[in-house]
């Protein structure tokens, strides 16, 4: 991927939230030998929206929206730094990262908590950990370690990711987008993502059922 150029809560439509997110814990982030996110595993390139389900429906469910109820406050702080909807951000890291199944792992274990798949450039001077990524060149997916940023928490996360936009301008054109398309055709456009299929893939996310009722139920 070449990312490195670097009052009361609402939904994206402007109605109130339907529950109060729980603080579920996710569990501990461990180091992946490689990341399954939508634009570097072979299976997403093939053109798959999501991660392959597990055999148990219910698994599925309680991930989703254990990941939903971690992530949604700090996602709605971002909205309202970025005036990209939350649940456009929550598809985004769900497709990165399958539901916060698998995130860049630095030695020993150690969480990144890099749920957007930042890479760390030359600008960076933050934390980092090195990560086995696929990129699409010419077509083909090739496999190399690449340094992505680390932070602290999740919401370190977010707020980097909103940063990351508004301070690169060949994404400002996604900056306030309310329509789902439109956002993920410009995210992949402005050179986000190399996976050929990243724009369809995230569209789908944010506005299939799943994402919703993972926030609405």
């Amino acid at each position: 991927m070449n990312r490195q150029n670097a009052p009361l809560p609402t939904s994206s439509e402007g109605l109130p939230l339907q529950r109060v997110p729980r603080a579920f814990p996710l569990p501990e982030q461990k180091a992946m030998p490689l990341r399954t996110d939508a634009a570097i595993n072979p299976q997403f390139i093939a053109g798959t929206a999501v991660p392959p389900a597990p055999t148990s429906v219910t698994e599925v469910s309680t991930v989703q929206r254990k990941f939903v109820d971690r992530m949604l406050p700090a996602a709605l702080a971002a909205e309202r730094s970025t005036g990209i909807p939350a649940r456009f951000m929550l598809a985004q890291a769900a497709l990165e990262t399958g539901w916060g199944r698998h995130v860049p792992g630095g030695r020993g274990g150690s969480a990144s908590f890099n749920i957007f798949g930042i890479k760390a450039g030359a600008d960076w001077t933050g934390p980092t950990v090195e990560a086995k990524t696929t990129e699409v060149v010419a077509g083909l997916a090739q496999t190399r370690v690449e340094r992505f940023r680390a932070y602290a928490s999740y919401e370190q996360s977010f707020t980097d990711y909103a940063r990351f936009l508004q301070d690169n301008p060949r994404y400002a054109g996604v900056l306030g987008v309310r329509e789902p398309d439109r956002f993920a055709r410009g995210l992949q456009a402005a050179g986000y993502a190399t996976d050929p299929q990243y724009a369809s893939k995230l569209a789908r996310i944010i506005s299939g059922p799943t994402l919703r009722q993972a926030m609405y139920a």
